[in-house]
């Protein structure tokens, strides 16, 4: 059994080495059945399955390093980050027994920029497929031209109340509060779409805690809720504004909040983000190099395919899903656009 079992791992280290060049480009997507097919056609060998995914989780070994080796390295990670990019805010929480728990990154760079941009936050997580598996957290914001800038993240153990908490709690210490700052969840309640919806999940509120909804009820619904939302952004309307400053000689940053114009989209973008040196030349300390972080504990993922989405509370699922309805006909499921019960043109 022995040497079966040596016999197996040498042909997975065999195989795997012969398919590193595909693995190379972190974008590229060459499955097992791939694996199988190559070394069929190339060097004549019929590979099972299994044998062709133990080669490729060998080829990434050979390129990644051990998944167990890559949590010990992160104080020196760390402290490289924040030697470089100085004012970044980078936590490394531990559980009792060296495992590792909670890591959380704020470089100064999205600390300096986010200072010129609206006081809005998005928060959302997400599943990570990895063996120990593990949910990542991000809170990002927008930029004068609209685009994403990300603000933090942090690789927590679960989403759960202590999570989230030791996350605020580090986003706090990183950009301290603004004046009317706002924070914005991938569950928020203005992500209904229709008044049933909306006032169904107000009644999931009003169950929890009356303040709550009487709370949001005198900032006013139409101030947050997009089914009560009073005006309709439309490009049509802002050209007719633009067309009209023009006849008066007016420019249109007196009538702009500061966190659209062009000059707070520069110094959000100010300080560089230059890249880290090469891992050869990293000078870390004695202690940091001792300090030991092991994989955190509990359960490895299960062997098989990963989830390719997370799994949805029990809310997400029984609530109905916005349906597109057509302009033309009033029927279901496709809009004006595509609708084919239109009257033809003559």
């Amino acid at each position: 059994m022995d040497e079966i079992f040596i016999q197996r791992k040498h042909t997975a280290a065999v195989f795997g080495s012969m398919v590193i060049p595909k693995y190379c480009d972190p974008k590229t997507i060459y499955t097992p059945k791939d694996i199988q097919t190559d070394m069929l056609s190339e060097h004549g060998l019929n590979l099972s399955y299994m044998q062709a995914w133990r080669a490729k989780e060998k080829a990434l070994q050979f390129l990644r390093g051990n998944l167990c080796d890559s949590y010990n390295k992160l104080p020196k990670y760390f402290y490289i980050l924040e030697k470089n990019y100085p004012c970044s805010v980078v936590k490394l929480k531990k559980a009792a027994d060296d495992c590792f728990l909670y890591a959380f990154v704020a470089l100064c760079t999205s600390i300096n920029g986010w200072q010129h941009c609206r006081p809005v936050i998005v928060v959302n997580g997400t599943f990570l497929k990895s063996a120990y598996r593990g949910i990542m957290l991000t809170e990002s914001t927008m930029d004068a031209a609209g685009t994403i800038l990300p603000l933090a993240y942090a690789v927590v153990d679960s989403e759960n109340d202590a999570s989230w908490k030791w996350f605020f709690e580090q986003f706090k210490e990183a950009y301290g509060e603004r004046p009317s700052m706002c924070v914005v969840s991938d569950r928020h309640e203005t992500q209904s779409y229709t008044l049933d919806e909306f006032n169904e999940r107000m009644l999931k509120i009003e169950e929890v805690d009356l303040r709550v909804k009487s709370y949001l009820y005198d900032i006013g619904y139409h101030r947050w809720s997009r089914v009560h939302a009073t005006v309709r952004a439309s490009t049509d309307h802002i050209h007719t504004v633009l067309d009209a400053l023009r006849h008066r000689n007016e420019t249109y940053e007196n009538y702009c909040s500061p966190y659209y114009t062009r000059k707070s989209l520069l110094l959000t973008y100010e300080m560089p983000v230059n890249p880290l040196p090469d891992k050869g030349k990293w000078d870390v300390p004695q202690h940091i190099l001792d300090e030991v972080v092991k994989p955190p504990a509990g359960d490895k993922r299960q062997p098989g395919r990963p989830h390719k989405e997370r799994y949805k509370i029990f809310d997400e699922i029984k609530s109905k899903k916005y349906k597109v309805s057509c302009g033309n006909c009033g029927g279901e499921g496709h809009n004006k656009r595509t609708c084919k019960n239109a009257p033809k043109k003559k």
